[in-house]
């Protein structure tokens, strides 16, 4: 017969219900005619047992079912020349004496149990069975139901063999999730393996044909299993993880228990599934001295509550997930010390294995504990909202310390951790901190948070054991307020990226203006300051200071040392300053703004390529605001020169430099502040053949408070308000407006109205003879798009009428333009009439006029041209001629009439 035939052992009387097969042994028929196998050598009877459990479901799984185990075999070793007769009784019989096969820890080749489903164990080396081979019948006639113990090596023990976890079978899914171990039996299987000495303490190990019933359980460093089977049946069963909290990393444990409880209104005994946490470590103590300890400012972490009860249990069973209770995470409150303050924060934690790879961890703790998986995924936060010290350090004693000038006022904490060594093990760090920033919050006048994360020289420090100087670094934060309050005196707009340890600043300051400057921060609210900065030579400096009063300072200078920039044009020892002071008075900020730019020029371009349509240098433009005042604004002009369009105004522009010294009127808008000066010119000026009287120069200056150019105003007199103008002894009124606006699309003269008027007449009446003789003129300063038209009108007549008979007038006509440079130009028009009651006739004669002004500074090859032309002024052109009076002998010659 072959060894590997296999037999049936049935015995009702008591239920045996075996399988048995061998390898090493023949069959063969004794003397007596029993079929028995003998051992030429060492064989195996291999004695095959009905499965020995039934999994089943947990009470609330979806559904309910069960799964029985496999076959468990036994391999007893049957020494050489050992015979077995082949009957019930005798394979028993052998059985109950022969050793058991506990090695290799391998299926099919040493003896291996099922238990429970999907998990092999094996027993140990040389265990023995304990059983009757006859059956037992007490004398009531009561079969006891046969069964086996497997029993430690020693012949005389009684203890019960310890059993080896050694591999698990493939999973049936989703059964295996609802069943009480479900996948933990490959970790069981895995720790097993890892652990090979420390095999399941068994208290009771008992096979029969309708299954086993075992109790035994296990301590691996890193899990626990304790499972209790009646008849196959699972009644208790406990496994206990252990892990660690991320981020903070106290040691933690998951407990599994599973109990068969009776239902008194459904009359089942179902398996019922509790979770629990209990954290093993509720203290922990950290270093602060390594570079990955400094990114943690604290020097003790207390996690609370220890214990948390009932738990949900993840759909899967991964190395790391969120602790959660029906659904919602649990909240910890984890008590972090630091310089013997005590913060609180509340927040949930991951429970991972240990030895879970922390990139893993960081990933998925900065995806939070999702409830809503359509929602973005948020890391934990916890609110802090108070100053929390950055950089601690340990004195004598053990006494922990905070590093001076290194606390932040903190709004909440996100927390990460970062891998020692391997990365089997990890230290929480701070991973990004919600500050509030007192001084730039008093600075913007609102309360701004702003994320950010520790810097690179908090970790770094710890080699050089001096305190960082640099705390934070986080993404730029604008500081608007110059443009908002500093007026064009001084607006560019700044941003802040770290904080020192005298408060927030600009670090690592680029000496190219592109790269620290947005192209929209703007000098005078027109000028690009990348265009007008050469190269940055310092950055803002932001403090803030806690006594007496709250209290946040910015100072910022800057030489401008680039080229001219649309309007404007650095001079020698240009510069700009900005100094701006907040002072928290009554729980609300009081800010004062100071704005200074220094030697420069407004230069607005005329159309004709090359030249200004005016240039004004100022030595000094600041700008001054405070808290319930007015703001205020001074100017010093050093010079201000006109262009050929604006020449014949030249001469009153050399009364500008004093004007700013004046007191001003202020008139703040929502958008901007205008600022008004005036000036009573004495003694009276001249220009040209015009003599001014009563003259009031007004100039103004309009600063924007956002990015609207600057715009310079000047009034030579007012339309309500005109000077007297004398030309001649002929008497009259005038004034000029000038808007100038430098910046912008429109840049250049934006407004220009003006005009002067003159006249006289004189009447007589000598009876038999009346007659009239009156001089009118007027200039009207117009602006036609972006050129400057200025024109002007002379009439000169007369008239006499002799006894109502004989009538004669004359009428000179002259409009003039002014087409040159400092040059009026027009045609005039001589109109002779003469009536003699029944006859009358006219004469008209056209003839062309110039007039120069009192510009000096005419080539004198075009005043040669002009002197050639004709005439160079009224005066000249009214006489003498020689030694007569032309125009005087012909008034005269009406009145002799």
């Amino acid at each position: 017969m072959a060894a590997t035939e296999r037999y049936a052992v049935l015995r009702p009387s008591d239920l045996v219900s075996l399988t048995i097969r061998s390898t090493g042994l023949q069959e063969r028929t004794s003397t007596t005619g029993v079929t028995e196998w003998v051992a030429t050598g060492e064989g195996r009877l291999i004695v095959d047992l009905q499965p020995q459990h039934i999994a089943e479901s947990v009470v609330g799984s979806p559904s309910m079912q069960g799964r029985p185990a496999g076959p468990s075999s036994l391999h007893f070793i049957v020494p050489p020349g050992r015979v077995i007769p082949l009957s019930v009784e005798g394979v028993l019989a052998a059985a109950n004496e022969l050793e058991l096969a506990g090695t290799p820890h391998e299926q099919g080749k040493a003896s291996t149990l099922e238990l429970p489903w999907r998990l092999l164990l094996a027993v140990e080396d040389k265990a023995r069975c304990r059983h009757r081979h006859r059956p037992a019948t007490s004398g009531d006639g009561v079969t006891a139901m046969w069964h086996t113990r497997i029993l430690a090596p020693s012949p005389r023990s009684q203890a019960y063999s310890a059993v080896f976890p050694f591999a698990s079978l493939p999973l049936e899914t989703p059964f295996a999730d609802s069943t009480p171990l479900g996948d933990d039996i490959k970790e069981i299987a895995a720790q097993g393996r890892a652990h090979p000495g420390m095999p399941v303490a068994v208290d009771k190990l008992v096979l029969t044909t309708f299954g086993a019933s075992f109790s035994g359980s296990v301590s691996y460093p890193d899990l626990e299993w304790t499972h209790r089977i009646a008849m196959g049946r699972d009644v208790y069963v406990r496994l206990l993880k252990r892990g660690v909290l991320f981020p903070f990393g106290h040691e933690a444990s998951t407990v599994d228990v599973i109990e068969r409880k009776f239902d008194p209104v459904t009359g089942v005994a179902g398996l019922h599934r509790t979770r629990t946490l209990v954290v093993t470590q509720p203290v922990l103590d950290y270093g602060i001295e390594a570079a990955h300890q400094r990114e943690f400012p604290f020097h003790r972490v207390a996690i609370d509550p220890v214990l948390v009860t009932p738990l949900d249990r993840p759909e899967s069973d991964p190395r790391a997930y969120w602790l959660t209770r029906d659904g919602r995470p649990v909240m910890f409150t984890v008590r972090a010390s630091s310089a013997g303050d005590v913060i609180p924060l509340h927040l949930p934690l991951l429970f991972a294995e240990k030895g879970t790879d922390v990139l893993d961890l960081n990933t998925m703790y900065a995806g939070g504990p999702r409830e809503d998986l359509e929602a973005a995924p948020v890391p934990p936060t916890a609110v802090v909202d108070r100053a929390v010290p950055l950089v601690v350090r340990r004195r004598a004693g053990n006494v922990v310390e905070a590093v001076e000038r290194t606390e932040q006022h903190v709004r909440s904490l996100t927390f990460a951790a970062t891998g020692i060594g391997s990365g089997a093990t990890f230290h929480p760090r701070i991973a990004e901190l919600e500050v509030t920033l007192p001084a730039v919050q008093q600075l913007l006048g609102q309360h701004q948070t702003i994320l950010a994360t520790l810097a690179p020289e908090v970790a770094n420090a710890a080699q050089t054991g001096r305190p960082p100087e640099v705390l934070l670094q986080f993404p730029k934060v604008p500081l608007n307020f110059a443009a908002t309050r500093a007026g064009v005196a001084a607006a560019p707009s700044m941003a802040v990226d770290r904080v020192h340890r005298d408060g927030p600043t600009v670090a690592n300051l680029p000496t190219d203006p592109k790269k620290l400057f947005d192209p929209s921060a703007k000098l005078l609210g027109v000028v690009p300051l990348v265009d007008i900065i050469g190269q940055v030579t310092g950055p803002p400096t932001i403090t803030w200071s806690r006594t007496p009063t709250p209290q946040a300072t910015l100072y910022w200078t800057q030489r401008l040392t680039g080229e001219k920039a649309g309007p404007f044009e650095p001079m020698a020892d240009c510069t700009v300053t900005l100094h701006v002071r907040t002072e928290l008075i009554g729980g609300r900020p009081q800010t004062t703004t100071d704005g200074t730019v220094t030697n420069f020029a407004i230069g607005i371009p005329s159309p004709k390529e090359g030249q200004y349509l005016v240039r004004l240098e100022f030595a000094a433009l600041k700008f001054h605001a405070e808290p319930d005042k007015l703001p205020e604004t001074t100017l010093k002009i050093t010079s201000a020169r006109f262009g050929q369009q604006l020449q014949f105004v030249q001469k009153l522009s050399s009364y500008l430099p004093g004007i700013g010294a004046k007191a001003p009127t202020v008139d703040v808008g929502a958008r901007e502040v205008r600022v008004r000066y005036a000036l009573a010119v004495s003694p009276p000026p001249q220009m040209g053949v015009f003599v001014l009287q009563n003259l009031l120069l007004q100039a103004g200056i309009t600063l924007s408070l956002g990015d609207d150019p600057v715009t310079v105003d000047f009034a030579f007199g007012t339309r309500h308000r005109p000077f007297l103008v004398t030309v001649m002894g002929f008497g009259g009124g005038g004034y000029l407006e000038l808007g100038i606006r430098a910046g912008g699309d429109d840049s250049g003269l934006e407004r220009l109205v003006g005009g002067i008027e003159f006249g006289a007449a004189v009447a007589m009446d000598f009876v038999v003879a009346r007659g009239e003789v009156h001089v009118f003129g007027g200039v009207v300063f117009t602006k036609l798009g972006s050129k400057v038209e200025v024109t002007g009108y002379l009439r000169i007549g007369g008239s006499v009428r002799v006894l109502g008979l004989i009538s004669v007038s004359v009428e000179l006509t002259i409009s003039l333009t002014y087409v040159e440079p400092n040059v009026l130009h027009g045609e005039a028009r001589l109109l002779i009439a003469i009536d003699l009651t029944f006859w009358s006739t006219s004469v008209e004669i056209t003839c062309k006029k110039t007039f120069i002004g009192s510009d000096e500074r005419v080539a004198p090859r075009d005043k040669g041209a002009l002197a050639a032309a004709g005439p160079s002024s009224v005066q000249q052109a009214w006489g003498p001629v020689g030694s007569s009076f032309p125009w005087h002998t012909y008034c005269q010659a009406f009145a002799r009439e």
